[in-house]
């Protein structure tokens, strides 16, 4: 803290740091903790259910084939849709989620899985699988994951990027565990009772309910301003580019979690063998998501930057995967394309935070997981059908990393809408701010409470003014530089009305 004295008047200038810390949080009904851990834990369980079960498609996809003599590409539309039938439903669980609770929506969801997979492992035709497996699945699990998702933004802010990345490490376990299991339990007990055995599992899905006691504070706002449509959040540029790129990057991001134990049976490993490749990927995805989510609640590191380089590494990795003729090569680009992959699933949530704003999330990540359901479930058809017709995997992966490179680029565009509305967001004028008389508080946007030269206040404390004149000054007290670095500069434009007596 500085002083200088003026001519009248006894003046004080703030720093920075001491400004913050009699501002008042912005978030103050989100405790960054406590409860929350349970929720991170609970949202840990519905990932690891939820996508070690997607994730694995790829091991039943293999047996299906044989079993009920379907083709390449209308077996791939099934796992493919259902997995995207869980992101195409976001934008109705987000609403849901508003209007009614997480808790609410997440039981349902478990509901629906469990029910989904049961019936699954009657079906004695392919078409059934598409109303049992595909879509009964598919929404349970897109209410179960998007609300666990939502919840979380209940209960941190300031944590966010780590706590999402340590929960949604979840799928990476849950596929590394998963794969082999179902490996195992196909070459044993066949598909049909392997499915009963994971509609048992899925069980655990009500156990993650129970544990999403909701912030009332927060789900009241939320029900207060849950819109059937609202197209508000579409406004937002770079919102909206967001969402076109990753879906862009969403068309070919399936193909090698759906192909890449077929494409390795090709090359002569054994089925046993290619599921451990995508429980290699998965082991690194984990680890993708604890570390990219450390790295990514550094102040000073741009989240977007460092998710922009885990697309060009996966985009560049795919291109390159033909290449690999070896179970080494394989299990390389599993573990390359896994780590980067954490970035992409950790980040992807926080990031749309980042661009609406925090009070904005379910809205914001419920539309995208809704964009994302149609490029995702066209993918690993569309690489079936180049299989079909060219006799091999390598164009399949070729546009399945071309699209993660075009994505990469769009992400310029993102970068640069963003900053252009930051621009224009900028106060006038830069002006260092001086607080007049020490004994005068500041308020908790960091303005000083000045006393004009030739007035003196009555008030002492948190007494009232005495039955005196008032007379209204208006005065405009400009922040200090520094300060609007750290807080949010709409909160700032605003002329302060003060009282002093007459």
């Amino acid at each position: 803290m500085a002083k200088t004295k003026d001519s009248n008047l006894d003046i004080k200038v703030l720093e920075a740091s001491e400004i913050r810390d009699i501002s008042s949080s912005e978030h103050p009904d989100i405790p960054d903790g406590g409860w929350g851990w349970c929720v991170c834990a609970g949202t840990f369980i519905v990932n690891f259910i939820v996508f070690g079960i997607h994730n694995s498609f790829g091991v039943v996809y293999a047996n299906l084939l044989d079993e009920l003599n379907m083709g390449k590409a209308e077996t791939a539309w099934i796992g493919a849709m259902a997995m995207g039938l869980n992101f195409m439903f976001g934008p109705v669980t987000s609403l849901l989620c508003d209007r009614y609770s997480c808790r609410a929506v997440a039981f349902v969801g478990a509901l629906l899985s469990v029910l989904g997979l049961f019936l699954t492992s009657f079906v004695q035709e392919p078409t059934k699988m598409y109303v049992t497996y595909e879509l009964l699945f598919g929404v349970g699990s897109s209410f179960s994951f998007v609300s666990s998702i939502v919840v979380l933004g209940d209960y941190f802010h300031d944590r966010l990027a780590f706590v999402n990345g340590l929960a949604t490490s979840g799928s990476g376990v849950g596929s590394l565990v998963t794969s082999p299991v179902m490996s195992y339990l196909l070459s044993t007990t066949g598909w049909k009772n392997s499915m009963r055995i994971l509609s048992a599992f899925a069980v655990l899905l009500w156990v993650a309910a129970f544990l999403y006691r909701p912030n009332t504070k927060i789900d009241r706002t939320r029900k207060q301003r849950a819109k059937l449509f609202d197209f508000k959040i579409w406004k937002n540029k770079a919102y909206v580019l967001w969402v076109a790129t990753v879906a862009i990057f969403q068309f070919g991001y399936l193909i090698p979690f759906v192909h890449l134990v077929k494409y390795a049976e090709d090359l002569g490993v054994s089925k046993s063998k290619g599921a451990w490749l995508i429980g290699f990927l998965s082991i690194m995805s984990t680890l993708g998501r604890v570390v990219f989510g450390k790295i990514c609640d550094f102040k000073r590191i741009k989240r977007l930057n460092v998710y922009q380089l885990s697309i060009f590494v996966i985009g560049i990795s795919t291109i390159l995967c033909p290449l690999a003729k070896s179970y080494g090569g394989l299990i390389g680009y599993s573990l390359t394309f896994g780590f980067f992959d954490g970035c992409f699933v950790g980040q992807v949530a926080v990031i749309t935070a980042d661009i609406v704003g925090h009070e904005n999330l379910s809205q914001g990540v419920g539309n995208l997981f809704g964009c994302l359901a149609i490029p995702m479930s066209f993918g690993p058809p569309v690489a079936g059908w180049l299989y079909d017709g060219f006799g091999s995997y390598a164009v399949a992966f070729y546009v399945s990393g071309s699209v993660a490179i075009f994505s990469f680029f769009l992400i310029f565009v993102v970068a640069f809408l963003l900053r252009h509305r930051k621009s224009k967001t900028k106060f006038e004028s830069r002006r260092r701010v001086s607080v007049t008389d020490s004994r005068e508080p500041v308020n908790k946007d960091g303005f000083s409470i000045r006393e004009s030269s030739g007035y003196s206040s009555s008030r002492s404390g948190s007494e009232k003014y005495d039955s005196q004149p008032l007379l209204l000054k208006r005065e405009l007290v400009s922040p200090r530089e520094d300060y609007l670095s750290g807080t949010k500069l709409r909160d700032l434009f605003f002329e302060l009305e003060r009282e002093t007596v007459l």
